[in-house]
């Protein structure tokens, strides 16, 4: 049986990890024209960028290790069950064969608190039974990936970050056309 403990950072860390993947387009772009005359220097933004978001990554998943030290195992997985309990909702359980559709959604974060936290929700066929896990760890993600190869997974609340990208890939083509005209 594998237990899995919630993780309490990982709708900030996803957050704040995807808003910075969607400003790359932007930055490169602002990169690469203002700093025309040097090529190589459009090179470092890269592994940088890299190096940003993996600080963030760490950083979250350290907070989260020095939370788990403190809270209790909340989903377990044994050959054919998943098992999910919390505080505010009961017990529930359902067979792994059973699941046919898996929905990730992100949560979403709020600038004085409240927000949603990221959640999985198993579904069997029929959506008529189904489980629901609050901040996953991601290691829980990846185990239901391996088990669940039969089901569907999607995916909700990511067309923001597309738009946001398009968005601000857009404001920095305007602005380096701008600088580049004076």
């Amino acid at each position: 049986m594998k237990k899995y403990k919630t993780n309490y950072m990982f709708t900030i860390m996803f957050q704040l990890c995807s808003f910075l993947l969607s400003l790359f387009p932007a930055i490169f772009i602002m990169n690469l024209t203002l700093n025309s005359n040097n090529a190589t220097e459009v090179l470092y933004i890269f592994p940088s960028y890299a190096a940003l978001i993996l600080f963030f990554a760490v950083l979250g998943n350290a907070i989260h290790f020095l939370i788990s030290l403190f809270t209790k195992y909340t989903v377990y997985i044994d050959e054919t069950t998943i098992t999910a309990q919390g505080k505010r909702i009961p017990t529930q359980s359902m067979l792994l064969n059973d699941v046919n559709y898996v929905i990730f959604d992100q949560g979403t974060v709020q600038k004085y608190g409240g927000g949603t936290p990221s959640s999985i929700i198993l579904y069997d066929i029929h959506y008529d039974e189904s489980l629901t896990i609050t901040n996953p760890s991601f290691l829980l993600i990846c185990e239901l990936q391996k088990r669940l190869k039969h089901a569907t997974f999607k995916f909700n609340n990511y067309k923001w970050y597309i738009i946001w990208s398009c968005l601000s890939t857009v404001f920095a083509i305007i602005i380096s056309l701008f600088a580049n005209v004076q």
